[in-house]
């Protein structure tokens, strides 16, 4: 497996790696009948949760390259199947370098780069001949990478939006929804009928945002819809979850327009044990106004948790939205469709109850135990281990 999650090396011969992703390589030991060797590459200098662990006792065998060292053919040579990232240039020339081999080969990909190359030539900020010249680079990679999703012997797609781009390149594919919902964190029948009968007096809407604060986010757009809210005279609560760049701005934002009695930064709690506990209980309704199409694992966390979305129309709601019907669309950019569709929801609290209750059912088949299952699975076929 060639990962691109961060690793730093200590002095004491131990590594520091993200407890998630340590997590994640321990369950595919699981389903795994083999051997798992994990090649990380040097080059970060900080991991946001990172724990120290003796490379001896991960549960996997480490490999420690260099930034721009090509993989050991020996390796290669003794591997049932590679799975590697295809986000990464260097992993493309492996199907040119692994031709006549037995060893299989996967990719797997997070979005189109096309999101990558609209976001770049937009970016007023920068020159324009060094956003040409990023873009010239991203539509080289895009060529080699269409070239090498048509040699694999199969790929995994993050979400909706790399699948409808890139499935018809090749026939081994497979689409999964990335999420941290595992079956116990699933809200039970108590909590729903509790948020249903709160929802049902009046009190109100406990509205959430998670994710990091940056522009792509959209959260900007969030604190801006819920001051127009509170013109209508609509009574909510609003927690930003995350951290990110625009803390102060939204720190500032709140309090220039008198907001802190209704809009609190809460921090980043962790998932499992903090956040995921208080969408289940804390919560009536998730707002997303990310533009980009990126595969977001918020909606799915949020909807295993019984609360519904509302969100802007990109690629990735848009369709997630249509196949489960677990929240509801508005224009992409616009703020005042936000308020406007929560004023109107706030008026229509049964609907927020039914899209909670579609929401809960569309994950409980999504969970990560669940996705993760069907992806070993598929990569033991093509491995033809099963």
């Amino acid at each position: 497996m060639l990962s691109p999650a961060p690793l730093i090396e200590t002095s004491g011969r131990e590594v520091i790696l993200d407890v998630n992703f340590v997590e994640e390589m321990k369950l595919l030991c699981q389903f795994w009948p083999g051997r798992v060797v994990c090649i990380l590459r040097r080059g970060a200098d900080q991991i946001a949760h990172g724990v120290r662990y003796s490379p001896r006792r991960l549960g996997f065998h480490l490999v420690v390259l260099d930034p721009d060292a090509p993989l050991p053919e020996l390796l290669i040579e003794e591997a049932a199947l590679v799975y590697c990232a295809a986000d990464d240039l260097r992993a493309l020339r492996l199907p040119d370098q692994m031709r006549g081999r037995p060893t299989r080969l996967v990719f797997t990909l997070e979005g189109p780069p096309r999101q990558r190359l609209s976001k770049v030539l937009s970016d007023r900020q920068r020159p324009v001949v060094a956003r040409l010249r990023t873009a010239l680079g991203l539509l080289r990679y895009e060529h080699a990478l269409r070239a090498a999703l048509r040699a694999a012997d199969g790929v995994h797609f993050n979400g909706f939006p790399a699948q409808q781009a890139y499935r018809r390149l090749n026939r081994a594919s497979l689409m999964y929804l990335d999420n941290r919902i595992r079956t116990p964190m699933l809200a039970r029948a108590a909590d729903q009928q509790v948020r249903a009968d709160l929802l049902r007096t009046g009190a109100p809407l406990r509205l959430i945002h998670m994710g990091p604060f940056e522009m792509a986010s959209g959260v900007l757009d969030l604190l801006q819809a819920a001051y127009l809210l509170k013109l209508r005279g609509v009574a909510f609560t609003l927690e930003l979850f995350g951290n990110g760049s625009l803390d102060g701005r939204l720190r500032d934002g709140i309090a220039a327009l008198g907001m802190d009695d209704r809009v609190t930064l809460a921090g980043n709690p962790g998932f499992g044990a903090a956040l995921a506990p208080h969408l289940r209980k804390g919560a009536d309704l998730l707002l997303s106004a990310r533009r980009a199409d990126d595969p977001d694992p918020v909606y799915l966390e949020a909807m295993g948790c019984g609360v519904p979305v509302l969100g802007y129309a990109n690629g990735m709601w848009r369709r997630l939205h249509a196949e489960s019907g677990g929240g509801w669309l508005c224009r992409s950019g616009s703020v005042a469709a936000l308020s406007s569709t929560l004023a109107l929801l706030d008026t229509d609290r049964e609907a927020i109850i039914r899209a909670s209750s579609r929401a809960l059912s569309y994950a409980r088949g999504h969970t990560f135990e669940s996705v993760f299952s069907r992806r070993m699975s598929h990569l033991r076929e093509i491995a033809r281990l099963d």
